[in-house]
Parts: structure tokens; C-alpha cells; sequence
């Protein structure tokens, strides 16, 4: 299985290739479109602000080789930011567009509770839809590791996802359409459950 991870130049990535690794992926760091085409999937980290980070992918010409691969049936996890940056706009820092493989907008979490959110969290599927998310196979309720002052707060969304709450806000945490995935918080940095996760995205891109 060959992962590859998209290097676009924001954020801790070593966490997410020693995940893979760990659980016997042969993850590479790359940015170039004949390594990304090769994997069986992709991943899309990152810790930062949504423009900078669209900013970045832009510089390294990244968006075009991206969607191309996913209109052809490649899956694509985003993490963090890069889960934020699967969806059609944000309004960090400004208004910025994503994506928009996803159209939802992230925004910033509407609580009075001090932010950014930092912590553990228990991740529950929603009843909107019926098809429940493939990522939460046997882990429904765990708790994973977020770190964010932005989100998807969208309730109404029926694409298979999973809510997590913070200071009585509903995030959601985790969101499938096909072939893409996201995880707003660190499945890498998630202990036992998060290998767990990846080990469910491994499946899904054999």
C-alpha cells in the first residue's frame, strides 16, 4: 500500500508518516504529481490558516493534479486543515476559497468557551444519513485529539459524518462524499483509535 502524503509546506507531517508506516503503509512526502498519481491514496495534512494554506497549494500547482485524481477515483483523507480545505470556502482571516469538493463552509466555532478548541473528544455518527461513516467502523464514541478555532458547524449536512461536541457546539468532526474523507481532528496523533481510522482509509483505497 502506497500512501502519499501531500507536501505543501504547512504543518507537522512526520506524526502522519510514522502513522502509516506504523501500520504498515509505505508513506511518502511529495508534491510531485507522478508520485501522487502512483499512490493508492492520498493524504492532505496541515496546521495554519485555510488562505495560507490554499495559498501554498496554489504555489506548488497542486490543486489541478488534486482534483484530477479525485474525479478519477483516487481517495483523499484530509486532516485538520486540510479537512477544511476539502470544502467550497472559509471565512479565516477573510473570505478564502477551498476546494470545494465538499460545499460546506467552515467558520469560526460559535462558542464563548476560549479558543482554540484543545483537547479529546468523543466522536458519535449523525442520524441525517443513512449510510453511516466507514472511517467510525468499530469505533463509534471514541474520543480523538483536536486542535482548532475553526470548523464545520453545518447540522444539516446528510453526507455520512460524525459530530463531536465542544462547550455545547456541534462540530462536525468527520465527513465522507465517495472517494473523500475528512477528519477535523488528528487520527494520527489519536492513539490506538486513530491507527484504527487509518487502517480503515488503507481499506478503502485498496
Amino acid at each position: 500500500m502506497n500512501i502519499a502524503v501531500i507536501d505543501y509546506g504547512l504543518g507537522n507531517v512526520r506524526s502522519v508518516l510514522n502513522a502509516f508506516e506504523y501500520i504498515g503503509a509505505q508513506a511518502i512526502l511529495t508534491r510531485d504529481p507522478k508520485h501522487l498519481a502512483d499512490a493508492d491514496g492520498m493524504i492532505l495534512p496541515g496546521v495554519g490558516a485555510f488562505g495560507e494554506g490554499m495559498r501554498r497549494l496554489d504555489m506548488h500547482q497542486l490543486r489541478d493534479p488534486i482534483l484530477k485524481l479525485v474525479s478519477k477515483g483516487r481517495p483523499l483523507l484530509g486532516i485538520c486543515l486540510g479537512f477544511q480545505m476539502l470544502m467550497r470556502s472559509s471565512t479565516e482571516l477573510g473570505t478564502h476559497d477551498g476546494l470545494a469538493l465538499i460545499e460546506e463552509e467552515i467558520i469560526r466555532l460559535p462558542v464563548e468557551a476560549r479558543l482554540p478548541h484543545i483537547g479529546w473528544a468523543a466522536v458519535t455518527s449523525t442520524s441525517e444519513s443513512q449510510a453511516k461513516p466507514r472511517l467510525l467502523e468499530g469505533l463509534e464514541g471514541q474520543s480523538f485529539y483536536f486542535v482548532h478555532s475553526y470548523g464545520l458547524v453545518n447540522q444539516g449536512c446528510s453526507l455520512p459524518s460524525g459530530v463531536a461536541l465542544y462547550e455545547g457546539c456541534k462540530i462536525t468532526a468527520l465527513i465522507e462524499d465517495g472517494n473523500v474523507l475528512g477528519t477535523q481532528f488528528h487520527p494520527e496523533k489519536s492513539g490506538e483509535a486513530g491507527l484504527q481510522m487509518l487502517r480503515s482509509f488503507m481499506k478503502i483505497c485498496q
